[in-house]
């Protein structure tokens, strides 16, 4: 793509982290299940069925960080041209200590609600707010807010300002 603002890249310490401590919580609760069985029947099915889906939650964590994010003047995309959301429905970024974002991120308001989406570990889509962040290199997540905070203001300013 053309125009590349900034780039967002998953750190690769963050990721197999994130995939190793679900994958090893996965395997745990697998193991107590076999090694101390719990009393009722339900357990029995339910704590191996959820170690199961941490383990595969580990290894889906992995292959959705392998690319990065990227800004341009149309707005943010993933690595396939997967447009996350247009610079126009973009209200404001919060970068701030209280704000509801992810680990070492920062969330983005929008004008209008977009559809759910979750990559774990780069960024999360629920309603009017997007969370961009996590397993992603922190000097890296602050260039990507700063740059959308000049393209929303100038947005905002008008053509002629810019």
């Amino acid at each position: 793509m053309n125009d590349v603002i900034a780039t967002l890249e998953p750190s690769l310490g963050r990721r197999w982290f994130g995939a190793i401590a679900l994958g090893v919580l996965g395997v745990l609760l697998i193991a107590i299940t076999i090694t101390q069985p719990p009393e009722g029947v339900l357990l029995k099915v339910v704590i191996p069925l959820v170690g199961v889906l941490f383990i595969w939650q580990a290894q889906w964590n992995l292959r959705v960080t392998e690319h990065g994010l990227y800004l341009t003047k149309e707005g943010l995309f993933d690595a396939q041209n997967t447009l996350i959301c247009p610079l126009y429905n973009m209200a404001e970024v919060d970068r701030g200590v209280f704000a509801f974002k992810p680990s070492n991120g920062f969330l983005v308001r929008l004008h209008e609600p977009e559809p759910k989406g979750w990559a774990p570990g780069l960024y999360w889509r629920l309603g009017k707010r997007l969370g961009i962040g996590g397993a992603t290199h922190p000097s890296q997540n602050k260039e990507l807010a700063q740059a959308l905070e000049v393209l929303i203001m100038e947005r905002a300013l008008g053509p002629e300002n810019a």
